[in-house]
């Protein structure tokens, strides 16, 4: 087995972090450390080591989380801010990581897991997986702005063109708008509204492929369903 494919089964990382913790020689097998992505073990012979420490595949683990504001979708944090593990780390034992981000001023929808191969069918864009956000602008969004979102607009180079696009709601004064997606970019829906001018006063991602947060309050979480889990492994 690929060293950087037995890092992800055992829940270390998704399998092209796993790649960048091998070339940063942070892996060692049998004592000896290794910086070749394509280096080739034996999980029931050799052993493995990540910050000293022998690992191992552990039980596959797969949660949906309502991720709060003021959350940081990492496992640890240099600064001392929250971070979305510290919602589960007394319920689950076993070492999960994001699979995505959202922003610290975000919420919604965040799947965690231990399964990197798992992970990678929620992340890499190739997959095309479908992340729907609820976002409320300041004031009303006009139609040449509407139609120009629609069509698609060049960000960072690259073309974005949303699945769907709606309005949802038109408050007294501001609106709410529904955007599905399927690329990958951090931050891409504030930079879709920056492109054309709209204040965003807040983003909730409602929902990844078929999983959702309904039901679920800020900082509740609930384990997926063997449906929800196959979703992704079919893909």
């Amino acid at each position: 087995m690929r060293l950087q494919k037995y890092l992800a089964y055992c829940g270390i990382a998704s399998r092209r972090k796993s790649e960048e913790l091998i070339k940063q020689g942070k892996i060692t097998v049998n004592g000896k450390i290794i910086t070749e992505c394509g280096y080739d073990i034996n999980p029931e012979k050799d052993y493995v080591k990540y910050k000293g420490k022998l690992i191992k595949i552990e039980n596959k683990i797969y949660i949906v989380l309502n991720k709060p504001r003021n959350y940081i979708c990492s496992t640890s944090d240099e600064k001392g801010r929250k971070t979305v593990i510290d919602l589960i780390k007394f319920k689950i034992k076993q070492r999960l990581y994001p699979a995505g981000r959202l922003d610290f001023d975000t919420t919604g929808c965040l799947i965690l897991t231990n399964d990197g191969e798992f992970a990678d069918k929620i992340m890499h864009p190739k997959y095309e997986v479908e992340k729907r956000y609820t976002l409320k602008i300041k004031g009303r969004i006009e139609d040449n702005k509407l139609t120009k979102l629609k069509n698609g607009i060049k960000i960072e180079g690259k073309f974005i063109k949303p699945k769907v696009i709606k309005i949802l709601f038109r408050k007294e004064k501001n609106d709410i708008i529904s955007i599905t997606v399927t690329e990958g970019m951090n931050h891409l829906i504030k930079k879709m509204c920056k492109e054309v001018g709209l204040e965003l006063l807040w983003l909730k991602r409602e929902s990844i492929g078929i999983v959702s947060i309904k039901g679920l309050e800020y900082g509740d979480w609930r384990f997926l369903t063997p449906d929800e889990i196959n979703y992704f492994k079919r893909r």
